[in-house]
């Protein structure tokens, strides 16, 4: 049942949530079902974060491999939600949301509280099958040396490949 405001009577859409600090999974309710039971790998070639303001320089990272821009995932949680989106009928839709920890050295100079669980491919299995314990000993930073900046700048916004559109 979703949750409707105590003024109008009409339901109450939530505020998209989609960062999932690894030290609230287990003790917020708002996380705990969620990485108890659905657990989810959250595919990726790239991320960014943002660094300053005014203007802010935006820096893509991404994982060393074989080729230039090698997929990774990333650890995340899903659940369903019911919510009338766009002023239609209420309906079902899936919502996921990406799990971070404390930054590895790469990051930290770019943000310096977060980033994003990478997780390593040998470990799929244990984050979607695992039990929550075995689970939670994989939220930690994905080591420096296997990450790389694919780009960064003010006008990095979007991800273009590391391709800059004409002007």
């Amino acid at each position: 049942m979703p949750q409707v405001s105590k003024r109008t009577g009409k339901p109450i859409q939530p505020k998209a949530v989609n960062n999932a600090r690894n030290d609230k999974l287990r003790t917020s309710g708002f996380w705990r079902n969620s990485f108890e039971e659905r657990r989810c790998l959250i595919p990726a070639t790239s991320f960014c974060e943002a660094k300053g303001r005014n203007p802010a320089t935006y820096v893509w990272f991404g994982v060393t491999g074989d080729d230039a821009r090698p997929p990774f995932a990333l650890a995340g949680v899903w659940r369903a939600y019911t919510g009338n989106y766009g002023g239609g009928e209420l309906r079902e839709v899936m919502t996921s949301s990406m799990v971070t920890s404390t930054p590895n050295e790469l990051l930290r100079e770019t943000h310096p509280d977060r980033m994003p669980v990478i997780l390593d491919p040998a470990d799929y299995a244990q984050w979607l099958m695992g039990t929550p314990d075995e689970a939670f000993t994989l939220l930690k930073p994905f080591p420096s040396e296997r990450m790389v900046i694919h780009q960064s700048g003010e006008d990095m916004k979007s991800d273009r490949g590391g391709l800059r559109t004409a002007e």
